[in-house]
C-alpha cells in the first residue's frame, strides 16, 4: 500500500511540473523558415530598411513566434551578441544584446525560433538591458 501511494506522489508531482509554462527559442536559417516568414522577412527588408529598431516579430502560431533581427539593430562597429529569454507570470522577456566585432565578421541578420507552452499577456524586447520595441509585427 505504501509503495502505491508513493507511486501515485511521484506521478502526481511530475505531472504537476510538466503543465508549466515553458519557452524555447532556437537560432535557425532563413532557408529552413516556412515561407510566411520569409514573406515577412522579404516585406521588413523591402519597406523598412534603415528606419526601426531592427526587432521584428511574426506571430506564426498561438504558440509560436520568429524574431528577426537585421541591420538596423546594431551601432557601427557592432555584431549580433547573446540572446536570453526570461518569463514570469505573464510576459516573455526577450534580452538580445551586441557585441564589438572585428571588421569582416558581421552577421547580416539573425532569425530565431521562439516556441512557447501556456498564455502570457505581454511580449517584452530589450536590447542592452534597456526596453526597446519591435520595429514591426507580422501574423
Amino acid at each position: 500500500m505504501k509503495r502505491i501511494l508513493l507511486l501515485f506522489l511521484m506521478v502526481s508531482g511530475f505531472l504537476t511540473g510538466c503543465g508549466e509554462n515553458k519557452v524555447t527559442i532556437s537560432e535557425i536559417n532563413l532557408e529552413n523558415a516556412n515561407d510566411n516568414v520569409k514573406s515577412f522577412i522579404e516585406n521588413v527588408e523591402n519597406d523598412e530598411k534603415g528606419t526601426g529598431t531592427g526587432i521584428y516579430i511574426y506571430n506564426d502560431s498561438k504558440n509560436q513566434r520568429y524574431l528577426y533581427l537585421n541591420q538596423d539593430f546594431l551601432d557601427d562597429g557592432r555584431g549580433f551578441g547573446d540572446i536570453d529569454i526570461k518569463t514570469d507570470e505573464n510576459s516573455i522577456n526577450i534580452y538580445l544584446n551586441d557585441i564589438s566585432i572585428s571588421e569582416g565578421e558581421e552577421d547580416t541578420y539573425k532569425l530565431f525560433k521562439i516556441n512557447f507552452k501556456g498564455d502570457y499577456e505581454y511580449l517584452k524586447v530589450f536590447k542592452n538591458g534597456e526596453e526597446t520595441h519591435f520595429g514591426g509585427i507580422g501574423v
